[in-house]
C-alpha cells in the first residue's frame, strides 16, 4: 500500500486492485482515550462508504463506462467491503438524480466544508478534539494516495482528477478551523458635529445638525448604521432622541451626515451623537465614491438656505432611491448645519441630475458644503 504520490503512477490494475483491499482492511486508530477508527467510524459515515462513492465518482471522470466501473469496483473491494454496502452504491450511481445518490453526495462528495457533517468534516472534528490532526492529514494522504493509483493506472495521464479536489477542500477547511479568530471591528466614531437652530414658533423650532461618522476600519464596509442624535437642554434633560439610519459607509471613510428637523420644547443646549454598525462586510475597497457632486451651491434665502447640486454617477447601473446628505461649513471648516435629499426617482447610469434642497434654518457664516450619498451598496452586485 502506497504513502506517496509519486509512487502512484502505471500500475497494474491488480497492483492497484490489492492496494484498495490493503487500505480498506487496516484500521486506523485515532483519539487516546475514544479509540475511534476512521475506517469504520460509524453505520452511515465511514471511509468503506467514502472510499466507494470517490472510486466510482472517479471513475466517471475518467470516462469509465457504468459497466466497467461497476466491475472494477466489485473486484476490488469483494470480501472487504459489505455486499449490502456495494449493492447500495451501485444503485445510487445508476441514478444519479435520486435521492439516494444526493445523500452520499452531502457525506461523501468533494466539495465538503467545515461542519457540514460529511465524513471528512467529522473526521477534521475529531482530529482537533484529540490534538491528532497530523494523523487525520495522514489519513487523506493514504486514502487520496490509493484513488490516485486508480485515476492513473496503466499509464493514463489524466489532465484533471475527481480525487484531487478532497485534497484541496480539506486543505481549506484546515485552514479555515485553525485560522486566528478575526479580530472584532473597530467601532464606528462620531469625529464632528454642530448645528443651529431657527427663531422660535410657538412651543417649536427647527435645527440643523451634520455629523462627521468615520468607519476606521480599513478592511471592513459598515452595513445597516444606526445613527442616535440625542438633545438636552441647559439642565441635562434630553428634548428628544433623532434616530436615522445609513444604509453602507465605506472602510476608512468620512461620511458627511445631515438632517434638518423641527424640535417641540427647550432650546437644545447640548448634543451628542452616537453611530453603530448593525454588521460589516469585509471589504478593502471604497466602492461608494463613484460619483461626482459639481456645481455645488449654497444661497441664503430670508428664512433659510438653498442647497444645489448637480450628480453625476460612474456605476455601470442606476442606484435607485440612493440619499444625499449635505453640511454647511464655517470658511475654517465647522459644521453648522446640515441637510438630505431623498433621490425618489433614483441615481441614472448615464446622465447627471440636479438636485435642491431648501431647509427653514438661517445658517449665519456658512461658506462651504460637504455631501456623501448614501445607498444599499449591494445594488452594486446583483444580477
Amino acid at each position: 500500500m502506497e504513502t506517496e504520490f509519486q509512487n502512484a503512477y502505471g500500475k497494474s490494475a491488480g497492483e492497484v486492485m490489492r492496494d484498495i483491499a490493503d487500505f480498506l482492511s487496516v484500521p486506523y486508530l485515532i483519539h487516546p482515550k475514544k479509540k475511534v477508527d476512521l475506517c469504520r467510524m460509524v453505520e452511515g459515515l465511514n471511509m468503506h462508504e467514502q472510499f466507494s462513492f470517490a472510486l466510482l465518482c472517479e471513475a466517471d471522470a475518467q470516462g469509465w463506462s457504468r459497466d466497467a466501473a461497476e466491475g472494477f469496483y466489485r473486484k476490488a473491494v469483494s470480501g472487504v467491503v459489505r455486499e449490502e454496502v456495494i449493492e447500495a452504491m451501485i444503485l445510487a450511481f445508476r441514478n444519479r438524480d435520486g435521492a439516494a445518490f444526493r445523500a452520499y453526495d452531502r457525506l461523501y462528495g468533494n466539495r465538503l466544508s467545515a461542519l457540514d457533517g460529511s465524513y471528512w468534516a467529522t473526521v477534521l472534528a475529531i482530529g482537533i478534539d484529540a490534538d491528532q490532526v497530523d494523523r487525520v492529514l495522514h489519513y487523506l494522504r493514504r486514502f487520496t494516495v490509493t484513488l490516485m493509483e486508480f485515476a492513473y493506472m496503466e499509464e493514463r495521464n489524466p489532465e484533471a482528477t475527481y480525487t484531487w479536489c478532497y485534497y484541496d477542500a480539506f486543505r481549506r477547511m484546515l485552514d479555515e478551523l485553525l485560522a486566528a479568530p478575526t479580530p472584532a471591528p473597530i467601532p464606528l466614531k462620531v469625529r464632528a458635529l454642530g448645528g443651529s437652530a431657527g427663531k422660535r414658533q410657538g412651543d417649536a423650532y427647527m435645527l440643523s445638525m451634520g455629523l462627521d461618522i468615520e468607519n476606521p476600519n480599513v478592511d471592513r464596509m459598515a452595513r445597516d448604521v444606526r445613527v442616535d442624535i440625542t438633545l438636552k437642554d441647559r439642565n441635562g434633560a434630553v428634548i428628544t432622541v433623532i434616530a436615522d439610519k445609513l444604509q453602507s459607509v465605506d472602510p476608512a471613510t468620512v461620511y458627511h451626515y445631515g438632517i434638518t428637523r423641527k424640535i417641540r420644547g427647550a432650546a437644545v443646549a447640548e448634543i451628542a451623537a452616537t453611530a453603530r454598525a448593525d454588521s460589516y462586510l469585509s471589504l478593502k475597497t471604497p466602492i461608494m465614491k463613484h460619483y461626482t457632486p459639481s456645481a455645488l451651491r449654497l444661497l441664503r434665502e430670508e428664512d433659510g438656505m438653498r442647497f444645489h447640486a448637480t450628480l453625476t454617477s460612474a456605476y455601470d447601473r442606476a442606484l435607485p432611491a440612493p440619499t444625499l446628505h449635505y453640511q454647511f461649513l464655517s470658511a475654517e471648516n465647522r459644521i453648522l448645519g446640515g441637510g438630505s435629499i431623498f433621490l425618489m426617482e433614483g441615481l441614472p447610469k448615464d446622465e447627471p441630475i440636479a438636485c435642491v434642497s431648501t431647509i427653514n434654518v438661517p445658517i449665519t457664516g456658512a461658506a462651504k458644503v460637504n455631501c456623501s450619498l448614501d445607498f444599499d451598496a449591494l445594488e452594486l452586485v446583483k444580477d
